[in-house]
């Protein structure tokens, strides 16, 4: 646990360790070993923010490390460097909040700084630096309650009896929030399908498409199972469902979820949703396309380093021919979802205006218990610092 925590801890805080480090070393950090740049990286964090480890501790453990990945040298630079090292966020000195804002907010919560500057241009200064705050934390665990097999209730009841801290935080039906307690893989529950791990986000998207027994659904990039398990889940598993993914190896993991879930997939297909070999309709599609994923950096902090502005104009561009062919795949008078768990403009909003003026579709609301998160007429989108759900954008 404390290795995960050290792992996902330095690679979601490592512009703030840079920035300390900056002024620690005399050479530019990218002039380092990467592997003593990484054991650094990890001293800074584990003084900031792990409590459980001494000052004393880090040093020595950190110089060890040195030696072991470096020389004699290297290790005596981690150890002049580490001594120095500020021991409390306070000590650290931040670029000037009120001056200089964008980068305050970037060196602060390891936010890369075209994304804070975005943020503050859709979002406003406040909603940006909450949105900030919030993607560096670490998420709660979240479950999906399988009602084909319990209820809510009787779940909660039982993770309690195997010492798991529960409690309903939001008026999805099937959301249970961990918050302390053994792992939830670990449960027994949890290997005779009584739950599936996914954030409550992520299982707004089953219940806007509304399935229903007897209908062809289907899912058209489904894997790892989440959301198509969920949809066999709420037609009480009398649906016709096909869950599609350009993956192959994939689409065993959604076979295997479907196994021990108990749920039924009718079919699982091979296939590229832009261009589908389906020649039959379906009642109801779900598009649940590729995306930055900038909306989960709570549970994925590494996405931050990797995506780029420009990753996303490809992104697009992918979610516009996956969303056409799902309006093309659904009978007139049918369901289309298009859902993404990102919070940008260019996959969200963009997507879907292109879609309703040039398709014959039109936006169509939701139940009622979703009015929550409603942000226009069939239009939902989640953020992170509202509620501690991941960002996601569905309609």
């Amino acid at each position: 646990r404390f290795m995960t925590q050290l792992a996902y801890g330095t690679v979601r805080h490592k512009l703030l360790c840079d920035h300390v480090l900056e002024r620690l070393v005399r050479d530019p950090l990218d002039k380092l070993p990467p592997p003593i740049l990484n054991i650094l990286r990890m001293g800074v964090f584990q003084t900031l923010f792990c409590s459980q480890v001494t000052f004393p501790s880090m040093v020595h453990t950190s110089v060890d490390l040195a030696k072991y990945r470096g020389h004699a040298g290297l290790a005596k630079l981690a150890n002049a460097v580490l001594r120095r090292v500020p021991q409390s966020l306070d000590e650290v000195s931040f670029p000037h909040r009120e001056e200089r804002l964008v980068d305050y907010l970037s060196v602060r919560y390891s936010i890369p700084r075209w994304l804070v500057g975005e943020w503050i241009t859709e979002l406003g200064e406040n909603a940006a630096e909450a949105l900030c705050a919030e993607s560096n934390t670490e998420a709660t665990p979240v479950i999906r309650v399988n009602t084909l097999k319990t209820t809510a209730e009787k779940l909660m009841a039982e993770l309690v009896k195997q010492e798991c801290a529960v409690k309903k935080r939001t008026s999805v039906p099937e959301e249970l929030t961990l918050t302390g307690g053994m792992p939830p893989a670990r449960v027994k529950l949890f290997r005779d399908g009584h739950f599936f791990v996914q954030d409550t986000a992520s299982m707004l998207p089953p219940h806007l498409l509304e399935p229903k027994s007897g209908e062809r659904v289907l899912d058209i990039c489904a894997a790892p199972g989440g959301k198509t398990t969920h949809i066999a889940q709420l037609a009480n598993g009398e649906a016709f469902v096909v869950a599609a993914d350009v993956h192959a190896g994939k689409l065993r993991l959604v076979r295997e979820n479907a196994e021990r879930l108990g749920v039924s997939v009718s079919a699982s297909v091979c296939a590229d949703g832009s261009a589908p070999p389906f020649a039959a309709e379906f009642d109801r599609v779900l598009v649940d396309a590729p995306c930055s994923g900038l909306g989960t950096l709570r549970r994925h902090p590494d996405l931050k380093w990797r995506v780029m502005p420009e990753t996303r104009a490809s992104l697009s561009q992918l979610q516009r021919a996956l969303l056409r062919s799902g309006v093309a795949l659904c009978k007139n008078g049918g369901v289309v979802v298009y859902s993404v768990c990102t919070i940008s403009r260019q996959e969200t909003i963009e997507v879907v205006r292109d879609i309703i003026e040039t398709e014959n579709v039109a936006p169509e609301t939701g139940p009622e218990w979703m009015k929550t998160w409603q942000k226009a007429p069939g239009q939902y989108q989640t953020y992170p610092q509202e509620g501690g759900l991941d960002g996601f954008f569905l309609m």
